[in-house]
């Protein structure tokens, strides 16, 4: 992240250091560098495309996700009986119970960590097929609206007008240049 920082300092650097320039050897006025930001998950995930892909992900993840919660309230029962217990318990029965506590909770902490990474993959290919869209889409924008810059807002950025925020701009165009078949519904509550 630091050194996207860099990078992105050094590129409006360097646009500015080439505009000062061109206007010293040419005694022209020198063309203003034009920056925009853009929240590119926010705008990825606010397209019809990334509400569908998430919607999807949701349909999928969400079973897993109550079965685990339940199995962390089961966890948490028997340890709550434990602790009642432990007056009228007899030590063997005590240890039985600690030690299938420590069981299923390392098989919980193992299942919730598998799960955890099944997310975050599954969410680095949607990111990844959604980007590859929203470049050719930012891309386009810029060169329309002349743009020298066009930053993502997630990386450090200390102040920008919101005048510079393409954000909506950009979903917008996205939704037109890749329309889906329908708008994707609203997840259903339980």
């Amino acid at each position: 992240m630091k050194l996207n920082s860099i990078v992105i300092g050094g590129v409006i650097l360097g646009a500015v250091a080439l505009s000062v320039h061109s206007q010293n050897a040419a005694q022209k006025p020198a063309l203003a560098a034009k920056v925009a930001i853009v929240a590119m998950r926010d705008a990825m995930l606010n397209t019809q495309d990334g509400r569908k892909a998430m919607a999807g992900m949701q349909a999928k993840f969400e079973p897993v996700r109550v079965g685990m919660e339940k199995r962390q309230a089961e966890l948490q029962t028997m340890a709550e009986q434990l602790r009642k217990g432990a007056a009228t318990m007899t030590p063997e029965a005590q240890q039985k119970l600690n030690n299938e506590i420590a069981a299923r909770k390392k098989t919980f902490e193992r299942d919730a960590d598998d799960l955890n990474a099944e997310v975050e993959q599954e969410d680095g290919r949607l990111m990844q097929d959604l980007s590859v869209k929203m470049g050719g889409v930012i891309d386009e924008y810029a060169k329309q609206n002349g743009y020298t810059v066009v930053m993502d807002a997630a990386q450090p950025v200390l102040w920008a007008a919101e005048t510079a925020n393409i954000t909506p701009d950009i979903v917008k165009l996205y939704d037109q240049k890749h329309p889906t078949a329908a708008p994707a519904a609203p997840p259903a509550k339980k």
